[in-house]
């Protein structure tokens, strides 16, 4: 169970619930220091704002302090308008007054990388708040708004007060803040907190998120972010939301294919800079969203008070054509339209006009207004359906909803009376939210939401966060069925140091490699090291041919490119032709290599065949890559990658996010069965904990073939390369 961290509540209470507010920096001129008083005075804020500047006695109606040191009294917040030059200085006041904490607004610090001396200045920051323990917002922020407590200290102008609402969200840029804000209070959507982050030279994002996350006002969680600072915190923060079913909703950029690396070995070359923290939020439940619109959606989404208990979606229109959209759209997203119950069939056949479509997407027709009850009554069919869980009324575009039982639109007491059910409104289109539907129809009980859950807009994003909330589902249960678990080293830890140790720092030759993989009980061929031609011989019959012969040595990891492999000897003639050539042909390949040996190994029977990995990503760790293998695996890039440790269901859930995992379930392969599934996730399973266990040692690891046999026929590993850190 996570701990809280009262310290930091204890800052983000002067931050964020501050009673007395110094603005040092303060003018009567247009500009962000303007600005920020302006909002406190008009946002209905009823503490205190002490302007700070000696150059007034009075700016904007209210007393003006020469200093900090000026001010009668304790100061909960200073809020720093200052050049960047002035900074520390005002910093140091600040420590003397004992102010709770600051916020800096200036820029001219950590987003300048190549000045050093604004680069300086933010370590300065930095350094400050360590020594000092007074916690500091920024600098080249906009920022921040506490709805609850009335304060809008931003210094960008919103015509009015943001509503009060569940959402808590923070911002590593500024202006993206409005892009999300204002659609959504447009739509009546609420707020707790809006907190920009700016550089981040202290408080980080992810601090922002555990105080929502502790919380009781804030149930969902918003974050555009272009870096999280400290991975471990990230970590700790997706454990506490996860433990208080508190969904995070993160736009994260940085998907780009240049934070690619090269690498010695193939699993280093398929993980991309922005791969691991993906893997990480996918892992621990945080909601990853592709844009802004998406992330709108999916924070109205979030909204609902339960959980939907499977993946079954019904949605209706009074179109066909908006069915047909919505089914091409949800095919493409994944999601599922399962077949109506015959009984729901049978009643909706009674209520649709004869010319509609009964089926799931469903098209109501137009006609359906002049049906009595009907609305209604389809509606009811649904809800009743056991093979639905989320029900989605689609619409032209957003509007508000007339609930008066007169209009028949939509019957509001529905989702108090199916608890087990989700119900949503959609808008095929984005937009403003118009006062009704069709100007015909006068809006008498008019919402914007329904069971809690604001409308959403647009077919495509809110298909999305209806996926996204069928996975949080998804995530919450499997959480709950399997309970903690362990981080730590395992029992084989110390034996699998001892064994990387023992290359000297060079890389594991195949035949070390499996002896480490073995340790863990993770099948592999038979073989022997042998140095002469008599002993290939003997060891082939022992082994039974036909075989493989390979070189080993630390200096050709890659032994095929050398001619160092040859494949399916069946006779003793043909191993001492091969011993020859394949010692011949290491040798033309690099002259100075230290040879071993050659490796006399068992022939593989055919299977399908994966590649399983680990590389370090400089953040999180080490990272598992699993995914197609063989000559394709620089190809087709077909990887699903995990953060260790993994449980088998982590496993199963890596192999099904695999385009090749028709293949391995039997669908996709002509007259081929189901692979060992069960097999192949304990294999991940046990190869992550080993992964874990050499976090410290091993910089790379390479499983390629790991061949993989049908249901029944377990999985085993081929050729393997092992990678200690330099």
């Amino acid at each position: 169970m996570a701990v809280a961290d009262t310290a930091l509540q204890q800052s983000m209470r002067s931050l964020l619930h501050p009673r007395r507010i110094a603005l040092v920096g303060a003018t009567p001129k247009a500009g962000f220091a303007q600005v920020i008083q302006m909002m406190l005075d008009s946002g209905g804020y009823d503490g205190e704002v002490l302007p700070v500047n000696p150059r007034y006695d009075e700016i904007l109606g209210r007393r003006c302090y020469p200093s900090l040191e000026a001010i009668p009294g304790h100061v909960d917040l200073a809020i720093v308008v200052v050049p960047a030059r002035a900074t520390m200085d005002v910093l140091e006041q600040c420590a003397a007054k004992g102010v709770g904490a600051i916020s800096m607004i200036a820029s001219g610090f950590g987003e300048k990388a190549d000045d050093p001396e604004s680069v300086g200045r933010q370590h300065a920051i930095r350094d400050f708040a360590r020594r000092t323990g007074i916690r500091v917002a920024g600098p080249n922020c906009l920022g921040n708004i506490s709805v609850p407590n009335q304060m809008t200290a931003f210094s960008g102008p919103f015509d009015k007060p943001l509503p009060r609402g569940p959402l808590g969200v923070v911002f590593q840029s500024g202006l993206l803040s409005y892009s999300v804000v204002a659609p959504l209070i447009d739509r009546q959507i609420g707020f707790t907190y809006v907190v920009t982050s700016g550089n981040e030279a202290d408080l980080d994002a992810t601090d922002y998120m555990r105080y929502f996350i502790e919380d009781d006002e804030t149930r969902v969680i918003g974050a555009f972010i272009e870096q999280f600072r400290d991975p471990r915190k990230l970590l700790e923060v997706a454990e506490l939301a996860a433990e208080r079913r508190k969904p995070s909703v993160v736009l994260k950029i940085g998907r780009s294919e240049g934070g690619r690396r090269s690498a010695l070995a193939h699993t280093g070359s398929l993980v991309g800079a922005d791969d691991a923290a993906d893997a990480v939020m996918r892992q621990h439940g945080i909601i990853r969203v592709d844009s802004i619109d998406e992330l709108n959606e999916t924070l109205a989404i979030f909204h609902t008070d339960r959980l939907p208990q499977g993946d079954g979606l019904a949605t209706t229109f009074m179109s066909g054509g908006a069915a047909g959209l919505i089914s091409d759209l949800s095919q493409g997203l994944g999601l599922r339209h399962p077949e109506l119950a015959p009984q729901t069939t049978a009643r909706l056949t009674e209520i649709i006009p004869a010319y509609g479509t009964v089926g799931n997407p469903l098209d109501m027709t137009g006609q359906i207004w002049i049906v009595p009850g009907g609305m209604e009554r389809v509606f009811r069919a649904l809800a009743e359906d056991p093979n639905v869980d989320i029900i989605v009324y689609g619409r032209a575009y957003p509007a508000l909803l007339d609930v008066h039982p007169a209009s028949a639109e939509f019957p509001a007491n529905l989702p108090a009376e199916f608890p087990d059910k989700i119900f949503l409104i959609m808008g095929l289109a984005n937009g403003r939210l118009r006062e009704q539907e069709f100007a015909a129809q006068p809006v008498v009980e008019a919402v914007s939401a329904i069971g809690g859950i604001p409308f959403l807009q647009g077919a495509e994003n809110s298909l999305r966060a209806i996926r996204s909330l069928i996975r949080y589902a998804e995530f919450q249960r499997q959480r709950a069925a399997s309970g903690p678990i362990e981080r730590g080293p395992g029992p084989l830890a110390a034996r699998a140091r001892e064994l990387v140790r023992a290359a000297g720092g060079r890389p594991l030759v195949e035949r070390q490699a499996k002896a480490l993989l073995a340790l863990y009980d993770i099948p592999v061929t038979r073989e022997y090291l042998v140095t002469s031609t008599d002993g290939a011989v003997e060891a082939a019959r022992a082994i039974g041919y036909p075989v493989v012969l390979k070189i080993e040595s630390p200096d050709l990891p890659h032994k095929t490119e050398a001619g160092g492999v040859l494949l399916g000897l069946d006779s003793d003639e043909a191993i001492r032709v091969g011993f020859g050539q394949i010692k011949a042909n290491a040798r033309r390949f690099k002259p100075d290599a230290q040879i071993d040996g050659v490796l006399v190994q068992q022939l593989a029977s055919p299977g399908r065949e994966l590649i399983l990995g680990m590389t370090q990503d400089p953040d999180f760790g080490p990272v598992v890559a699993v995914g197609l293998g063989g000559v394709f695996v620089e190809t087709l890039r077909d990887v699903a990658l995990g953060v260790p440790p993994l449980r088998a269901r982590d496993a199963r859930e890596l192999l099904t996010r695999l385009r090749a995992y028709r293949v391995l379930e039997g669908s996709g392969a002509r007259g081929a069965g189901p692979a060992d599934l069960d097999a192949l996730a304990g294999i991940i399973t046990r190869f992550s904990q080993l992964c874990l266990d050499l976090r410290d040692e091993v910089a790379e690891i390479d499983i390629n073939p790991l061949v993989v046999y049908e249901q029944g026929g377990g999985v085993l590993v081929v050729d393997a390369l092992i990678v200690p850190k330099s």
